[in-house]
């Protein structure tokens, strides 16, 4: 069972790829403007001004982007050594309650965030920095992360607890943690998307 056959992941895969690639090219011109700021300050005595602020931003941005990516590989942690023990429906049970408590504390965040955000709209909340950043620039493009991982967290409890009450069974398959199997599956499927490094090799 790949994720392309779940019909959720084949609707949110495309926007989550986009952020996580827009991420890594960030990073990339983050870690460029870090090594700027080494070199000026060790040589010419002279500061970039704000790069620690932005590399915070980073953090929180950055980190957003992600969960959407992650939850649709199922990389985000889950303790399961009890869950193949029991029973398959009591299973399929756990797998949908799992994705249930998930959009909902999804859904909170995004709900908090957008009370932040329209706060700092409000009152024209700047950092209190050199760079004095309005803030509604980084917390938009954070709740725009946490926004795509709530929705697509909530589309995956729907489609669970509809499978659940329809064929509780795929709910294991497409729901469910991943094996070892499928965790091997996903490691060699991306070497080969990163350009098939070491194939042909014994």
């Amino acid at each position: 069972m790949t994720p392309s056959d779940n019909p959720v992941i084949r609707i949110f895969a495309p926007p989550a790829r986009l952020l996580a690639i827009l991420s890594g090219w960030w990073l990339l011109a983050l870690s460029v403007l870090t090594c700027v700021e080494i070199v000026l300050r060790k040589f010419f005595a002279m500061s970039v001004q704000g790069v620690d602020e932005i590399g915070a931003y980073t953090l929180a941005v950055v980190s957003a982007f992600g969960f959407a990516s992650a939850l649709m590989v199922k990389a985000h942690a889950r303790v399961d050594f009890l869950l193949g023990r029991l029973p398959g429906f009591v299973r399929a049970v756990l797998n949908a309650l799992a994705y249930l408590l998930l959009a909902v504390m999804a859904g909170y965040a995004a709900w908090r965030g957008w009370a932040v955000l329209e706060e700092s709209l409000e009152f024209q909340a700047r950092a209190n920095s050199p760079l004095q950043t309005p803030l509604w620039i980084p917390q938009s493009a954070w709740l725009l992360g946490i926004g795509l991982f709530a929705a697509a967290a909530g589309a995956m409890a729907a489609h669970a607890l509809m499978l659940l009450v329809t064929s509780w069974r795929r709910v294991n398959q497409l729901y469910g943690p991943l094996t070892l199997e499928e965790e091997i599956e996903t490691e060699v499927g991306a070497l080969h998307a990163r350009g098939g490094a070491g194939e042909g090799r014994p």
